[in-house]
């Protein structure tokens, strides 16, 4: 990515802070930022604001918070930090890891009471990898729904949002101060804009092949469901400036993605009691052992293909989710009164099919352990009529991206940090440690707007 020298005349406009990408990043480090006092303008490169955050559930995970609290759940930070320590198996920074964990918390309760975003607990959530429940979401538990929250909070506090600029090339001088940066717009034209501080609150590179090939190379042409601008535009900045990158290696899959739909469909329903199958009709994993991982497993079977069999009290439970209602207006889900016919309608062995739910209800009734390993204490037992979703696996989006410290700036490869650089959202590290299977649920949207936070703060105290 073009690194531009000093220009030669001033910049027409100069913003104390300057955010690229308006997603749950780049919005959260503007309340943030205004808050300190600083003037702030976000720059998006879409006609409207959308991005990975709209393609999410919406949902943060953080521990010691008012609404865990309220719902009488006990965590705290240090809970949190140790449950992220053991799904990565420690191989992930702790001092990055620890920071992230005890600030989440602070950042939901200040979205909530300083800007009346109402987070709640999703008690529907717990396991894989959370201890306890954690997960936080709005109301409609949709990333468009936060998105749509935020924006309104950003223009009550006066943040300005120009959209249609397309971030194009940095003005940096030797020392690694970024200057400014020019943008593009729809009509060819191009403009500069100076700053005191640059966060970059871009998407990861899960839809740039060259970057998938260089950094996880087993995913190379891997099935991809992320926004279409997730090409890691702010990572090969960053790093032009000498910036240091971590865990590059690291994404998160999903092994639950309607085919060929492509709708996202909840796991709420594996977790309560439902399972995978592939095309013949047998179970080829625990699926509750690792929910990243299990996205990679899924493309492993045949045609890339698996169902999710559960039945009509969790088809009740969760048909009010947004995932849900859509699959059920295009027609993805099937139900049947009987496994043969839910075997029909799904075009699987109906004979496996059956044989896979009787091993299933024997190992919970004590006759042998579960061929897979997994744990069914205290799911629901499946019973007529039946449910099942055909879904594939993909790559969600990048987990790897610029280094940074505890105030989201961004780390120089050799030691010392960048002058004035933050990352956040899909251009900084996350959590999840160097492969997927250290993702945790809900800890993109926690990356995204912990760090939002801590970066525009940090950017409006260098800039006062």
């Amino acid at each position: 990515m073009p690194i531009l020298p000093p220009p030669a005349d001033p910049f027409a406009i100069t913003v104390p802070v300057l955010i690229a990408g308006g997603g749950a990043c780049g919005l959260t480090a503007a309340l943030a930022a205004r808050g300190a006092g600083a003037e702030v303008l976000i720059l998006e490169k879409d006609a409207i604001p959308r991005g990975t955050t709209s393609m999410s559930q919406g949902t943060m995970c953080a521990a010691g918070t008012q609404a865990q609290k309220d719902a009488g759940i006990e965590d705290s930070p240090e809970q949190f930090f140790e449950d992220v320590m053991a799904k990565v198996e420690g191989k992930s920074d702790p001092d990055f890891v620890r920071v992230v964990t005890r600030e989440a918390a602070p950042t939901i309760d200040w979205l909530s009471a300083d800007h009346g975003i109402p987070f709640a607990v999703d008690t529907s959530w717990k396991g894989l990898g959370h201890s306890v429940q954690r997960l936080h979401a709005p109301p409609e538990k949709t990333g468009e729904d936060l998105l749509g929250r935020l924006l309104q909070a950003v223009e009550r506090v006066g943040a300005d949002l120009l959209t249609d600029a397309n971030l194009t090339d940095l003005y940096a001088d030797d020392s690694g101060r970024v200057l400014g940066v020019r943008i593009a717009r729809p009509d060819g034209s191009h403009e500069d804009i100076g700053c005191g501080a640059l966060i970059l609150a871009t998407c990861g590179f899960a839809n740039n092949p060259d970057m998938i090939a260089e950094f996880i190379p087993d995913m190379a042409g891997a099935h991809v469901f992320t926004w279409e601008n997730s090409l890691g535009d702010g990572i090969r900045w960053g790093m032009d400036l000498d910036g240091a990158v971590a865990d590059m290696s690291s994404f998160q899959g999903y092994g639950a993605l309607a085919h060929p739909q492509e709708l996202l469909f909840n796991y709420n329903y594996v977790i309560d009691g439902g399972v995978q199958v592939n095309r013949n009709g047998e179970r080829f994993s625990d699926e509750m052992a690792d929910v990243s991982g299990q996205g990679v497993k899924v493309m492993r079977q045949p045609d890339h293909i698996a169902y999710m069999i559960y039945d009509e009290t969790l088809h009740n439970r969760y048909k009010h989710l947004h995932e849900t209602r859509q699959a059920l207006e295009i027609g993805a889900v099937k139900n049947a009164e009987t496994i043969a016919d839910l075997a029909s309608a799904l075009d699987i062995p109906a004979g496996a099919l059956q044989q896979t739910l009787t091993d299933i209800a024997d190992s919970k009734g004590g006759k042998h352990e579960d061929a897979w390993g997994r744990d069914f204490t205290g799911t629901h037992d499946l019973a007529p009529p039946y449910y099942g979703i055909r879904v594939t696996g993909a790559i969600y989006h990048t987990q790897g991206g610029l280094d940074v410290d505890a105030n989201a700036q961004v780390k120089r490869i050799g030691g010392g940090v960048l002058p004035n650089l933050f990352a956040g959202g899909g251009a900084a590290r996350g959590i999840s440690g160097p492969t997927c299977s250290g993702y945790i649920p809900a800890s993109g949207i926690c990356m995204a707007m912990t760090l939002g936070r801590l970066a525009g703060q940090a950017a409006a105290r260098l800039t006062s």
